[in-house]
């Protein structure tokens, strides 16, 4: 079931958002807007989040979403990690990444590497 938490790692606050082996779009847009008051509560510049995209399909609506809540959210995040970036949704990420001209989203293979990587900033 797709959702959104804060999880601490290494003394780092993340926002993590959960969307693997979801096959709901309404549930992945769903968990998305549940972040979205974690995000920005915070201080401009300083959420570190992880978005899991394993195993999930994406249609034209979630894409949409998922630009939406890219640009909303830019002023307050430092960076985003996305995990389970294979086939089409490589595409997608790039295409938010390049639609919002987020400097700070990058990809790794899971969500360990993801939360090592957030850690180490």
């Amino acid at each position: 079931m797709a959702g959104s938490s804060v999880i601490n790692h290494k003394g780092k606050r993340i926002v993590f958002m959960d969307l693997s082996n979801t096959t709901d779009y309404n549930e992945s847009i769903a968990a998305l807007k549940e972040a979205e008051p974690m995000i920005r509560k915070e201080q401009p510049g300083s959420v570190l989040t992880i978005l899991d995209i394993s195993n999930s399909p994406f249609n034209r609506e979630i894409t949409n979403y998922l630009r939406e809540f890219a640009e909303k959210n830019k002023p307050y995040v430092k960076m985003t990690v996305v995990t389970g970036v294979d086939g089409m949704k490589r595409i997608v990420v790039d295409g938010v990444i390049m639609f919002t001209r987020r400097t700070n989203i990058v990809t790794k293979d899971n969500n360990e590497q993801a939360k090592d990587y957030l850690a180490s900033l």
